[in-house]
């Protein structure tokens, strides 16, 4: 239903209406991963049975993704993410002003995500999980999904600590461990370092997101300098050069503290993204960007209104 009056509204001209509103701001996207569906199933009275591959739809399918950035590229002014931020706080904005990123390191953003943008000149920036794209470790959640357990949002707001050991009791009642990326777990694969290196050639940059990605408001001090500098310098050991912006894990209210944005700036970089929606001006404090989630869209006209921030309005009203 929200899909249907998303798309009625783009088809009623309200898209161009909002795009129009908020034309001198700044609209980051974000987007998780591309990737081809899995072949499907019909389990037992006839339900559709899409098993472990894209669980939570926070990938998009490729020909989907080829539809946005062509209809971004020709409504927006597409800037990379630090370029965007920069002329956001200088007043130096274009109109319609437009920066696409992807969060954790999914390698299926060079295989599918990659291809589109070169064609299309198009820029983007990709946030890395250290533990995950170096050292290979399965995000949490990830691992949640394998096991079949429906438990993220309440497991986010526990300690760290006691978040994993949640994590390891439902691996073990499932009897599956999320131990390589083999079969339905490949599309969760990390990237490599030597096709980082190949995209930062061609236009791509990334940025840090901490080592493990935790709930950075619920880890200690100590801790916390750890996953916000280690992670910086471990990309600018691996790459030379990183994004001045940071993001989240998560990234919605009461996942940071001022604690968390001090620590942030202190480590140099000049800004932040979260996940709360909406779009940005010189108003907006640098260590709390919006984005608009792009997970799950499609090449309807819905897509549009969406990051057109339509959403965001419908919820006001409804608030």
């Amino acid at each position: 239903m929200k899909r249907l009056l998303l798309s009625l509204i783009a088809l009623l001209g309200i898209t161009h209406i909002a795009r129009f509103f908020n034309r001198n701001s700044l609209t980051i996207l974000l987007y998780h991963g591309v990737a081809p569906l899995a072949r499907r199933s019909l389990g037992e009275g006839g339900k559709e049975n899409r098993g472990l591959y894209n669980y939570r739809g926070k990938f998009i399918e490729p020909a989907h993704f080829e539809v946005q950035m062509r209809y971004f590229k020709e409504h927006y002014r597409v800037l990379e993410l630090d370029e965007a931020v920069r002329r956001l706080f200088d007043g130096s904005l274009p109109s319609r002003a437009l920066a696409i990123t992807f969060d954790d390191g999914y390698r299926n953003f060079y295989t599918h995500a990659f291809p589109i943008l070169k064609k299309l000149n198009i820029p983007a920036t990709m946030f890395l999980a250290t533990d995950f794209v170096l050292r290979r470790k399965p995000l949490w959640v990830d691992r949640l999904e394998y096991a079949a357990s429906k438990e993220n949002d309440a497991l986010k707001r526990l300690a760290d600590s006691e978040r994993e050991q949640r994590v390891v009791e439902i691996e073990r009642r499932a009897g599956t461990m999320f131990t390589d990326f083999e079969g339905a777990r490949a599309v969760y694969a990390p990237l490599a370092l030597e096709e980082i290196r190949e995209m930062l050639r061609n236009g791509m940059t990334f940025g840090a997101h901490t080592r493990s990605h935790p709930i950075l408001s619920r880890i200690q001090t100590e801790r916390l300098e750890d996953e916000v500098m280690g992670s910086k310098k471990e990309l600018e050991t691996a790459l030379g050069r990183i994004s001045s912006t940071f993001a989240y894990p998560n990234g919605q209210p009461g996942d940071w503290t001022e604690e968390v944005e001090k620590q942030i700036s202190a480590a140099g970089f000049r800004a932040a993204l979260t996940t709360i929606e909406g779009t940005n001006t010189r108003m907006t404090h640098p260590m709390r960007l919006k984005r608009i989630a792009m997970d799950g869209t499609d090449d309807s006209p819905a897509f549009a209104s969406i990051a057109a921030g339509v959403r965001v309005l419908l919820r006001s009203i409804r608030s």
